[in-house]
């Protein structure tokens, strides 16, 4: 476990035990697409022809750049220093639904516990989604305090104390959660995805 302080360890003993990262089986995992840079971000997506991913809009990398530029933006205003210039992207606990986004999905999962608390970032939902019901009034019905806001490890607590945990049962049978599927998590630590990309 990485060093922590005991309020941060109370933090932790809240929270779903493990990050979950979904990708292709027949590719490796945590492969950013912005660490390539537009053009070749902009082949990637176009050579994704099955799953949900493959339906994303058009202007898709474009949104995924500006996005993630805003993430790293507030993560660095709330006194973050980054080990990575891209974060890798994980669910907060495990989502069943974004295994529709693949083909053949796979997955890796590692212990919450073992990611440096200082290189975590909180969005909820979704980050694309977060920012999107921040930005676009005709989204208001969907749109939280939260949307549009990156979120340190002690704030995300009181986040899902407010909003609780986005569950199956809650998007699928509340319109105001339909698109809060999971709490996305951004690791900004590049040795954590060598560690896990030489099998963790």
């Amino acid at each position: 476990m990485v060093g922590l302080n005991s309020s941060k360890y109370q933090i932790l003993m809240k929270l779903p035990t493990h990050l979950f990262h979904y990708f292709e089986k027949n590719s490796e995992p945590l492969q950013s697409m912005t660490a390539q840079g537009f053009d070749k971000a902009t082949e990637i997506q176009k050579n994704i022809t099955k799953g949900f991913n493959s339906q994303r809009p058009p202007n898709y990398v474009e949104l995924r750049f500006a996005v993630e530029k805003r993430l790293k933006s507030a993560f660095e205003s709330k006194g973050g220093k980054p080990k990575s210039p891209n974060p890798s992207y994980f669910t907060l606990g495990s989502c069943d639904w974004v295994k529709s986004c693949y083909d053949d999905p796979s997955v890796t999962i590692i212990p919450l516990a073992d990611v440096d608390p200082e290189q975590l970032t909180f969005t909820y939902p979704d980050s694309m989604v977060s920012f999107q019901f921040h930005d676009e009034p005709k989204l208001g019905i969907y749109r939280k305090p939260c949307n549009g806001q990156v979120f340190l490890l002690d704030e995300i607590m009181e986040v899902i104390d407010q909003y609780g945990l986005p569950s199956e049962e809650k998007w699928q049978n509340e319109e105001a959660s339909k698109y809060d599927r999971y709490i996305e998590v951004q690791v900004w630590d590049d040795d954590l995805v060598k560690l896990i990309t030489k099998g963790y």
